[in-house]
């Protein structure tokens, strides 16, 4: 979709990996720098496959980002560079350990392949597998004016606040019975992509990805089991999967 060659692919996640490792707890300095040299090359990588875009357009993404213009003004070079990085690194990090995740809890069940048939119920579990156990539990922001969120507790301007959105999607005050899976539920408003000017940009990609891969995951290994307890791995920011060990 992006329009860089399939062979790349190797690459880009060994970049997106140095790179989110920086979200991991108290990274190293070794670690810093190697984010750094991964994300100065993935950037000097997304220039030159821009460059060559404007000169040859396509239909892939990156020539709709070079040519994308809102109000009269086009994206700067950075912020093509910035949205193209951005575009590529989740769909190697959240959008995977989403999958996972879903995968583990729909095999919990006792027919996951009935919660995928057809498209309607296929949306909603993968909804409800949003909710029930995110990619992400924590994003930091940084308050721009004084918010006053209860009386007696005000954020200032500058001061950062984490918003834990794991929390939120269990919140017994907001769902009902949360801690069940329940793709019928008609209190679904899980913050899994944020909200506001946040809302994860793609969203929309990654709903139908976890769509199609679980509804054909499902259909040709039905009697798909859990062989081994699942292991998630030990990491700050991300919440995900070490290994999934399963049987057919």
């Amino acid at each position: 979709m992006m329009g860089v060659p399939a062979e790349t692919g190797p690459q880009l996640v060994a970049w997106s990996n140095d790179m989110v490792r920086m979200y991991m707890h108290a990274p190293t300095r070794a670690i810093e720098e190697q984010a750094n040299r991964s994300a100065g090359d993935f950037a000097a990588f997304i220039r030159h496959h821009a460059e060559e875009r404007r000169r040859k357009p396509g239909d892939d993404l990156l020539s709709v980002l070079t040519a994308a213009h809102e109000s009269g003004e086009k994206l700067s070079e950075d912020e093509l560079v910035s949205s193209a990085i951005l575009l590529l690194n989740a769909g190697h990090e959240a959008t995977v350990h989403q999958t996972g995740n879903a995968i583990r809890a729909l095999l919990s069940l006792e027919n996951p392949a009935a919660l995928l048939a057809g498209d309607e119920r296929a949306a909603a579990t993968v909804e409800e597998c949003l909710r029930y156990d995110a990619p992400l539990h924590m994003f930091t922001r940084y308050a721009y004016e004084e918010v006053e969120l209860v009386p007696g507790i005000s954020l200032q301007p500058g001061e950062q606040v984490a918003l834990l959105l794991g929390a939120a999607n269990n919140d017994p005050a907001a769902f009902d019975a949360p801690r069940g899976f329940n793709p019928s539920r008609q209190d679904q408003k899980n913050v899994s992509f944020g909200a506001g000017i946040h809302f994860c940009i793609g969203a929309p990609l990654a709903r139908l990805e976890m769509q199609a891969a679980l509804k054909v995951l499902f259909e040709r290994l039905p009697s798909l089991k859990i062989s081994e307890e699942p292991h998630y791995r030990d990491i700050y920011h991300f919440h995900g999967l070490e290994r999934l060990v399963c049987r057919w």
